[in-house]
């Protein structure tokens, strides 16, 4: 289908402060929207920067197709690639758009209001199903159920219990088919922010000590454990997460026909034919969408299903699934990256269908079921099928590849090409970024020009030539039908420009077409003629072994309300509260204008798999501060209220994901995701694609405590003093020492004249006498209760001093800014902890729990002082008891 690529709320893709998209705006049935609210993705503009074309020797090879190695072609491009824009090696293997599938018919059908199928080959594939091992004599043994993803727990190789015997091992280990890609991942993961209403933040960033492969053999090893036993125990494996019901397809409303859930095994046989994971190889065309609405999904499918990226899609479906006997005990597996893992699924073959055929995602031969059962995973992965109704090619794109997906306009009012787009593109082709283009049309119409309106191509190569002495930039795009619809202007295959060029000096430009539907024209042409180009970046342990590869910093957070949700800049009393992140530049790009280059995506995590519990998406984005000298970080309010963001993502958008490109100079910046309004509560995921090794890292304060200055004395100190003396003299009784209920009148007549206050009570009190009692009496004695007293007083002025708005009590930023005046320096975590333990349903803390929140906080600081050396301390249990029982 073709795909109308119009600009949608464009008016408000500037404004920092506006709001853009809406929920209806996600692709569903057969309307969707490609560009719009997808990621409203804005560049810093700089001037490109080139290097004169080198020549080089290139033999006009096939395209990849499905038995060749994916590894040893890009090996063979990147020697063969000599003269790229700016660089002295590159590669130049073909790539693919992103494409669509279509809605509600077969692509052989033609193509409405959707991208068509991308990098097509006529003829099936020769697809040889891989060897299968030889299934070992089992005997008897228990199986067991597992709630998680996978529904198996995590494999241990030395557990007695392993449900493979050594001899299994053995031969699933020599089957090469069912090997995971060795890939090593450049990615460094961090935890941050608040993940739980029970206090969850962590700081820091950690590098990943596993690497991909380790972490494939493991769940490769989970899913053998159960699909060994159910065929040792002759029984076929059903879910017992993602039931065979009805709830499993629909949640908010009844199926519009009756669901009958049949195994693929069964439904093959029901039209006399055989079940095949795979007929005849993965082609775009095996799939068709059915009755639900996940264009979004299947575009995706049909993209990846490409040869050219049949490593990525291997990721996704590992290698070796069939239904032959001897293998097949009902059970499947496929891999989904979600928000920084990638997620092992694993399902039954149990299908919706009705009257005999599949309702959903469905190949057009009737007894191959791969995509049905990857629709199928992708649903359990997000709750249930109704789940994926609505959404983003660009959600998509990245949960079957961990890429980030940038989306720009080429030409119209809407228009936000940057002035480096061709350094851009060259740099994502160097990265085997996933490069697609289209042009814009309700459905697919051949223009005069030779290029189809409607329609979505690829983007495979750049060049810059010397034509004469002109300097002439080159793009070649490739139809993904393959056919003779080409590009009839400057630089086609046939024009005179082209014509010029002798055949050897072509190859040696690198001027080739590797197949029927690739071609070269100007990119002034192509800027001209086309409506929209977007890139998926990859991480670094998806693009193999290539010279250049993105670096990638993650972290994970929340906003939590009456804590950490600050709101957007204009929200100037709590925006400062917000998470932020601090980035270190050193390392700039290696073009000449010294600049770092970066990519910022921020997703709100699980939206989607809450859509049954009403939850919808937030207006969501983020803001980039330069820190200025004199500042430390986490900033405060003074640093908001006298500076502004130098860039941001745009218009804040309802979408799961808002991607940004940015180009800095050198030096300290801080990113402050958001949403829209305060008191937003959300998950969210934030990602930083560096082309060098720059620093992204979550910014919290350190424990610490800090002298504050004492008050001046005056004349009327000891004065004062007597009057404390008779004071206490009054309240202690005949044993000149003060008990709980004691402290309890005296703290109550102190503090009847404040406003607002309430009795403290009973426990507070003991709490008190606890905190101070030094010689584990139970009592304070004079010196114990004057130091009590003289905290209490100076903590009393600093509460009413920070209740801003004189509500008798503290919101989290306020008790954040009273806890540091009051010469406390603690951390996130810490303080959330200190608000879900003393704040009101409302989140908010009075005068009592704030005076006993300081007690603690002084009594916990102390005891560690005590007992640490060199920032360290080693206790005992009888000590652990003795410090920690009080608090």
């Amino acid at each position: 289908m073709a795909t109308s690529y119009a600009y949608n709320n464009a008016g408000g893709r500037n404004d920092p402060s506006g709001r853009l998209g809406s929920q209806s705006q996600q692709i569903s049935g057969s309307q969707q929207n490609l560009t719009g609210t997808l990621n409203r993705t804005e560049v810093g503009r700089r001037g490109a920067q080139f290097h004169s074309a080198r020549p080089r020797i290139d033999s006009d090879n096939a395209f990849l197709d499905g038995r060749s190695s994916p590894s040893s072609t890009l090996r063979r491009n990147a020697a063969r690639s000599q003269d790229r824009l700016n660089s002295s090696s590159s590669i130049s293997s073909s790539r693919s758009n992103l494409s669509q599938q279509p809605q509600n018919s077969t692509l052989r059908r033609g193509f409405v209001n959707e991208r068509p199928p991308q990098n097509y080959q006529p003829g099936p594939q020769n697809y040889q199903p891989p060897p299968q091992p030889q299934s070992p004599q089992y005997g008897p043994s228990d199986g067991n159920n597992y709630h998680n993803y996978s529904n198996v727990p995590p494999y241990k190789p030395n557990n007695t219990g392993n449900y493979v015997d050594s001899d299994s091992i053995a031969n699933i280990n020599s089957n090469n088919n069912n090997k995971p890609m060795n890939r090593d991942r450049d990615v460094q993961n961090s935890v941050s922010s608040i993940h739980s209403l029970s206090s969850n933040i962590n700081s820091g960033v950690t590098t990943t000590t596993t690497t991909t492969s380790s972490v494939a053999d493991n769940k490769f090893h989970e899913f053998e454990k159960v699909r060994v036993d159910y065929l040792r125990r002759g029984k076929l494996y059903e879910d017992t997460v993602f039931l065979p019901t009805n709830t499993s397809a629909y949640f908010s409303t009844q199926p519009p026909m009756e669901l009958e859930w049949i195994r693929a095994k069964d439904i093959a046989h029901m039209h006399r034919q055989q079940p095949k994971f795979v007929v005849r190889g993965f082609d775009r065309f095996d799939v068709e969408q059915g009755q639900l609405g996940d264009c979004w999904f299947v575009a995706a499918v049909a993209c990846l299903s490409c040869p050219e990226y049949r490593h990525l899609f291997e990721r996704v479906i590992p290698r070796g699934q069939s239904f032959q006997d001897n293998w097949y005990s009902g059970v499947f597996r496929f891999m989904f990256w979600h928000f920084g893992e990638w997620k092992q699924v694993l399902v039954d073959d149990f299908l919706p269908t009705n009257r005999g055929r599949p309702v959903f995602v469905h190949s057009s031969q009737t007894n191959e079921f791969w995509a049905s059962l990857m629709e199928k995973a992708y649903a359990k992965l997000y709750g249930s099928y109704e789940a994926l109704k609505g959404g983003h090619l660009m959600d998509s794109l990245t949960d079957l590849t961990g890429g980030i997906a940038e989306h720009y306009t080429l030409r119209g009012e809407h228009a936000n090409v940057p002035d480096n787009i061709v350094n851009i593109l060259f740099k994502a082709l160097e990265r085997l970024s996933l490069i697609g283009a289209g042009i814009s049309g309700s459905s697919e119409r051949v223009l005069q020009n030779g290029l189809v309106s409607g329609h979505a191509y690829s983007v495979t190569d750049l060049r810059r030539i010397l034509h004469g002495q002109q300097p002439v930039n080159l793009i070649r795009i490739r139809n993904p039908h393959g056919d003779s619809k080409e590009w009839r202007g400057r630089w086609s295959e046939w024009s005179p420009e082209m014509q010029q060029i002798s055949p050897e000096d072509r190859q040696q430009l690198g001027l080739i077409q590797r197949d029927d539907g690739e071609f070269w024209m100007d990119f002034e042409d192509f800027l001209s003629n086309f409506d929209v180009l977007d890139i998926c970046n990859l991480t670094p342990d998806a693009v193999g072994d290539v010279q250049r590869k993105w670096h990638v910093v993650e972290h994970h957070g929340r906003w939590v309300k009456g804590f950490n949700a600050g709101g957007r800049q204009s929200r100037e009393a709590s925006h400062w509260a917000n998470p932020q992140y601090l980035l270190k530049l050193d390392d700039t790009d290696e073009d000449e204008d010294q600049v770092c280059t970066l990519v910022v995506q921020l997703m709100q995590k699980d939206r989607r798999r809450i859509k049954q519990k009403g939850e919808t998406l937030r207006f969501i984005g983020f803001y980039i501060y330069k820190l200025e000298k004199g500042y430390t970080v986490p900033m405060k309010k003074d640093f908001f209220d006298y500076n502004r963001d130098i860039a941001n993502s745009g218009a804040f958008s309802n979408v799961r994901q808002i991607t940004k490109r940015v180009s800095l100079t050198p030096g300290a910046y801080v990113v402050v995701p958001c949403t829209w309004d305060m008191d937003e509560e959300a998950d969210f995921f934030i990602r930083f694609f560096f082309e060098k090794g720059n620093v992204a890292e979550y910014c919290d304060d350190l424990p610490e405590k800090v002298e504050v200055p004492a008050p001046p004395m005056g004349p009327e100190v000891r004065d004062q003093e007597e009057n404390f003396k008779q004071f206490f003299y009054r309240v202690s009784g005949e044993d000149m020492e003060v008990n709980a209920f004691e402290l309890k009148d005296a703290i109550n007549e102190g503090l009847r004249k404040e406003p607002l206050h309430r009795d403290i009570g009973i426990d507070a009190c003991r709490s008190f006498v606890c905190l101070m009692d030094v010689d584990g009496s139970g009592k304070l004695s004079f010196h114990e209760f004057q130091f009590l007293w003289h905290h209490l007083r100076s903590w009393k002025k600093i509460f009413y001093q920070y209740d801003t708005d004189n509500s008798g009590s503290m919101d989290s930023r306020e008790l954040r800014n009273a806890v540091n005046a009051a010469g406390y320096k603690i951390s996130n975590k810490t303080i959330a902890q200190l608000i879900f333990k003393f704040a009101d349903k409302g989140g908010r803390v009075s005068l009592d729990n704030f005076l006993i929140l300081m007690a603690r906080l002084m009594k916990t600081f102390s005891s560690f002082n005590d007992m640490q050396r060199d920032g360290s301390a080693t206790l005992n249990m009888q000590q652990w008891l003795d410090k920690t029982l009080v608090l």
